[in-house]
């Protein structure tokens, strides 16, 4: 039995339903790599599916192909560890220790000595999902959003930490500041700090 399932959206869009993130980074590997990639006009990965958009001969020969795609079967090179400085001075912190029965300090030290991965990106240009929150201090999001989050801010909810890379709402807890350059700046290339599969760190700083 495949290990994905395919739905035409529209005149000009395929979504494909995996079991997993890991998937989804292995088939979205596999076909950056095909003869008609370069006619796809988008690649979306998320959290369990790949989106496609191009015309729609591309999207049938691309998806004759993958049909039988099984997880691990696609090549891949080793993925690159990112070290992110933050400084933890969030707003939520205490409320975080309240919700979770920790202490500041030992959220902080769960936090900083997890070891995390870019599932996705979404919501806004350069906002990563960043899986690999430790069990211990993931919270759900906060009932009442905020309807402006600094630039910079660092941010848990559930398995998820994100570092928001404009001023935008948002109902998340923030725990810290990043430090230095931006996740997101339209005249790096790429204009993302981080890319999707990378590996990230978090390092304390202050």
């Amino acid at each position: 039995m495949s290990a994905l399932s395919m739905w035409s959206v529209g005149e000009d869009g395929l979504l494909i339903e995996l079991p997993d993130v890991g998937a989804v980074h292995m088939l979205a590997d596999l076909i950056r790599s095909h003869e008609y990639a370069d006619r796809l006009v988008e690649l979306i990965p998320a959290a369990r599916t790949v989106m496609l958009v191009g015309p729609r001969e591309v999207l049938r020969r691309i998806g004759d192909d993958v049909r039988t795609f099984e997880p691990g079967t696609a090549p891949g090179g080793e993925p690159r560890t990112v070290e992110i400085p933050i400084r933890y001075d969030g707003v939520d912190l205490d409320d975080v220790a309240s919700r979770t029965g920790l202490s500041v300090e030992e959220i902080v030290s769960a936090h900083s000595g997890a070891a995390y991965s870019v599932d996705f990106f979404g919501f806004s240009p350069g906002l990563a999902y960043i899986s690999g929150t430790p069990q211990a201090i993931r919270i759900p999001r906060r009932d009442n959003p905020r309807t402006r989050v600094p630039v910079g801010a660092v941010a848990i909810a559930n398995e998820y930490t994100v570092i928001y890379p404009a001023a935008t709402p948002g109902g998340w807890s923030i725990i810290g500041t990043l430090e230095g350059p931006p996740m997101w700046d339209t005249n790096a290339d790429p204009p993302t700090r981080v890319g999707l599969g990378d590996r990230i760190m978090f390092r304390r700083v202050g």
